[in-house]
């Protein structure tokens, strides 16, 4: 959903259109899933059209098995504490979370044997199962995660993500190999063969203890008076069996309308250590069982089946060898994640993905086309449609409605398990409640694409390029005129010399004063005029040529070049003076 911050949980490149968001504790985000490739009612049952039982098809069912890898797999994933803020381009995120992971795989001898016996014939008359191999790989993993994530933009194009988690183990069973082959005696059906069993266990509570010759014994009474001692299960539950991993993931915009992006998440393993809480249980023995005796059977009748941990613990400890291992790691279910994504308006988009799945040392494909529109920055929605192994019928719909700051989400990818919930291979569901803090300054929470701001930035950025150019070739240009600069230094010192005549003709004027002379200063003074005019001519002319260059665009800014008509209006009139000591 591409309003959900959630979404991030995927893909922590994924873009979170909030300035911060706060889930609601234990009702943010609740994830449970189930995967079943083997057992099907269908299969089993035979129904009319009123979907009432008509008969049993076992062999229907065990011939719709794979001969060595059947799934049941169930996952659950619940946050305790969640929020998340942004710094200007980047967001950052925290979370709490509780997880459980459980892996169960068979073969199709498992219900070959239980269903068809030892002597179950095909069609050639051979034995289908003699002996019967019984092959079965149960793995849990419970844990506790603490994760930081961060997401930001490095380049134009690219956003990138990472969450770093510290993991906490609570418990687990690791089985590396589990066969049973069974045989059944004609005479007297009695059961007998060989069994190989190596599994280990561990937890956050000691359940076994030594008794005085060293044999391994179940601490009962450990496990009884687990609420007695709560600040010390809580200290189990955060000092032993740590772990870590990561989730990376990075998203590509091609263009406008197409991004692809990749991730992969929970990679990472746990350490599981602690004395008296990881046992390692193994056995490689030959076995017979001949049944229950009439004393048993009676005993049962009479009492009903009482079993308790102690007996179980026995039975264990009488067939198998304990063995206190130092600590053992245990990998998480990765998942590989590719994406297309094309947005055929900013509110409407389409995706394709592929999304696999490594438990251990097998891998499990899914592919999935999906549709997510965004409506009135209220409404979010999609439809999937995903295609697994023995599962083609999965159609999905999310829905997520933003009232004010207050966001509700539920979403499943696999609608037809709710009508139809025993002959499902999947089913699916997260709901959640949140608050988050929009951003108002951005385009996104309008429903435009999520890369459209960045490309309107880059159109714009050319046509103001282009303006900046000439700007800086004009100021290159003008630096020629600089040139006559030089001659400026060169005319003033020429006029210099005339300054020291200035100082000698009034000295000679003073000695011939006489009172009849004044006649002649007057014709001087038209003189004078008449000088003075010519100059002015002179100037005129020399007015007109700076107006000449005005023409001219690029001098008529420039300030440098006005200053030389300043220069002949300082020599011209130096000139004159001589001219009046001559007359």
């Amino acid at each position: 959903m591409r309003l959900n911050p959630y979404s991030n949980l995927s893909n922590p490149a994924h873009f979170i259109p909030y300035n911060g968001y706060v889930g609601i504790p234990g009702a943010a985000n609740i994830n449970f899933s189930l995967y079943n490739t083997g057992f099907l009612y269908k299969n089993l049952i035979e129904t009319d059209e009123h979907w009432n039982p008509v008969k049993l098809t076992p062999n229907k069912f065990v011939n719709s098995l794979h001969p060595t890898k059947n799934w049941l797999n169930t996952n659950l994933d619940l946050e305790i504490l969640g929020f998340g803020f942004r710094v200007k381009k980047y967001f950052f995120s925290f979370g709490y979370r509780f997880k459980m992971e459980e892996r169960f795989k068979y073969n199709q001898d498992l219900f070959g044997f239980i269903l068809q016996g030892n002597f179950a014939q095909d069609d050639k008359g051979q034995y289908l199962y003699a002996p019967a191999k019984l092959a079965v790989e149960p793995n849990i993993n419970i844990y506790q995660e603490l994760s930081i994530g961060f997401q930001g933009q490095i380049l134009d194009r690219l956003y990138i993500g990472a969450r770093p988690k510290v993991l906490f183990g609570i418990a687990n069973i690791k089985t590396d190999k589990l066969g049973i082959d069974v045989n059944t005696q004609r005479d007297d059906y009695t059961f007998f063969g060989n069994y190989d069993v190596n599994i280990n266990v561990a937890s956050v509570i000691p359940f076994y203890k030594k008794d005085a010759n060293g044999n391994i014994m179940l601490d009962t009474e450990a496990l009884y008076n687990i609420g007695n001692d709560i600040p010390g299960l809580v200290k189990n539950c955060f000092s032993k069996n740590v772990g870590f991993a990561i989730d990376l993931g990075a998203v590509y915009r091609i263009n406008q309308q197409i991004r692809v992006s990749a991730a992969v998440t929970d990679l990472g393993f746990i350490r599981w250590q602690g004395k008296g809480a990881v046992l390692n249980i193994t056995g490689n023995k030959d076995y017979t069982f001949s049944g229950f005796t009439s004393d048993q059977i009676s005993n049962f009748i009479q009492n009903g089946v009482n079993i308790d941990l102690d007996t179980i613990f026995n039975i264990i400890n009488n067939n198998f060898e304990f063995n206190e291992p130092k600590a053992y790691n245990t990998m998480l279910t990765s998942k590989i994640m590719l994406d297309a994504y094309f947005d055929i308006t900013p509110s409407n988009r389409f995706i394709l993905q592929f999304k696999g799945y490594i438990m251990g040392k097998n891998f499990l494909p899914q592919f999935t086309v999906a549709y997510n529109g965004s409506f009135l920055n209220v409404f979010d929605i999609v439809v999937s449609y995903s295609m697994m192994k023995k599962s083609f019928a999965n159609l999905g719909l999310g829905l997520g409605i933003r009232i004010g700051p207050v966001h509700l989400y539920a979403g499943t990818d696999n609608i037809l398990a709710a009508v139809n919930v025993f002959n499902a291979s999947r089913a699916n569901a997260t709901v959640g409640l949140l608050i988050d803090f929009p951003i108002k300054k951005v385009k996104e929470p309008e429903l435009r694409s999520m890369f459209k701001q960045k490309e309107d930035q880059e159109e714009a950025e050319p046509e103001a390029k282009e303006p900046k150019e000439p700007k800086v070739k004009e100021a290159k240009e003008p630096k020629e005129p600089k040139e006559p600069k030089e001659p400026k230094e060169k005319e003033p010192k020429q006029p210099k010399q005339p300054k020291e005549p200035k100082e000698k003709e009034p000295k000679q004027p003073k000695e011939p004063k006489e009172p009849k002379e004044p006649k002649q200063p007057k014709e001087s003074k038209e003189s004078k005029e008449s000088k003075v005019k010519e100059p002015k001519q002179e100037k005129e002319p020399k007015v007109k040529e700076p107006k000449e260059p005005k023409v001219k665009e690029p001098k008529e800014p420039k300030v440098k070049e006005p200053k030389e008509p300043k220069e002949p209006k300082v020599k011209e009139p130096k000139e004159p003076k001589e001219k009046k000591e001559k007359n």
